[in-house]
């Protein structure tokens, strides 16, 4: 049987897929546009016809992918987990190719696939979790389930002359005790009605989701700063866990103490690996006892580093929002 190959590269980790049968194009196509991009860390496909490159680096995981039809469900057959130097993690899956909309579930199979090996390079993939570049040059990290706030504060941010760093899901090197941004989503997706609410004027776009909402490029509308940041690391000055809506008056902020810093750090530093964000069928959990080691002591450190500046923050965006970026609680 015919196996054709492709790579999924994003910062410094390669996913290997190869796929059984006729049909690869069209799972390299799901990889396009703009919906990947939402989710999955910034991202490259190479496609490798042929026989594997005998120079390329090989990858640090192996997807074997066979493909299904279009009334078929994504399945993760089974999977072998590995930790030595040079050694690849190995998944067995079932699905039709990825679509938006219509089968989603590879999508959040290989983000979760991704996060492992980030954590195997030193990293943790933070979920539900945004970044802004500040004045100063440091940044500001923004906690928050969907609807609390996320993307109307990064696209205020943008309209005010800001650099938004990452969406959705940011990826951290603990260096001292602190967090450092080195990656993430750069697709920013956002209601409308921020530009409607607080009369702002957001970049033009040409792109919606099926529910009506904004969808930018940030790497094209911050015309490479984003880009340029995240290359050298940028420091988190402070953490935020956020509470905002549409309809709030005002701003208000609590201080994180105690064991509530390392309990809500961990939730949204592991939730992906281990499962918890949910995709269907169900997500299996990645870890095992050395990645959960690593991530515990990378909490431990983020908890202590953080301790005193890390904050809840309630009420309306661009009030929060000026609490935010003057760096006070």
């Amino acid at each position: 049987m015919v196996v054709s190959v492709f790579r999924l590269n994003s910062y410094g980790v390669a996913v290997e897929f190869r796929v059984r049968g006729g049909g690869a194009s069209e799972v390299v196509r799901g990889f396009g546009g703009s919906f990947p991009k939402r989710y999955l860390p910034t991202f490259e496909l190479m496609p490798l016809t042929g026989a594997l490159i005998p120079t390329l680096r090989g990858p640090q995981a192996i997807v074997h992918w066979g493909l299904s039809g279009g009334g078929a469900s994504f399945r993760v057959r089974r999977f072998v987990l590995r930790e030595g130097a040079g050694e690849a993690d190995e998944y067995w899956v079932e699905s039709p190719p990825p679509a938006p909309y219509v089968n989603e579930s590879p999508y959040f199979f290989v983000l979760q696939a991704l996060s492992r090996l980030y954590v195997r390079g030193g990293k943790l993939l933070f979920t539900d979790t945004v970044t802004v570049l500040r004045d100063d040059g440091e940044a500001v990290m923004l906690l928050g389930y969907p609807h609390t706030g996320k993307s109307t504060l990064l696209a205020m941010a943008l309209a005010g002359g800001g650099v938004p760093l990452t969406t959705e899901n940011t990826l951290v090197e603990v260096r001292g005790g602190e967090a450092w941004v080195v990656g993430g989503t750069g697709v920013l997706v956002y209601d409308p009605r921020v530009g409607e609410v607080y009369g702002i004027k957001l970049p033009e776009s040409e792109e919606t989701t099926r529910h009506g909402y904004v969808i930018l490029d940030l790497d094209k509308v911050t015309s490479g700063a984003r880009a340029s940041a995240l290359a050298k690391g940028v420091k988190v000055a402070g953490i935020y866990v956020l509470h905002c809506s549409f309809v709030s008056r005002g701003a208000e902020a609590k201080a994180v103490k105690g064991r509530k810093v390392a309990k809500t750090l961990w939730h949204f530093a592991t939730a992906i690996i281990r499962g918890t964000d949910y995709y269907e069928p169900y997500p299996p959990s990645l870890t095992t006892p050395t990645i959960d080691k690593f991530m515990a002591d990378a909490v431990r450190k983020l908890s202590e580093g953080y301790s005193g500046r890390m904050w809840e923050v309630f009420g309306s965006h661009a009030e929060v929002l000026k609490l935010i970026l003057r760096g006070s609680g």
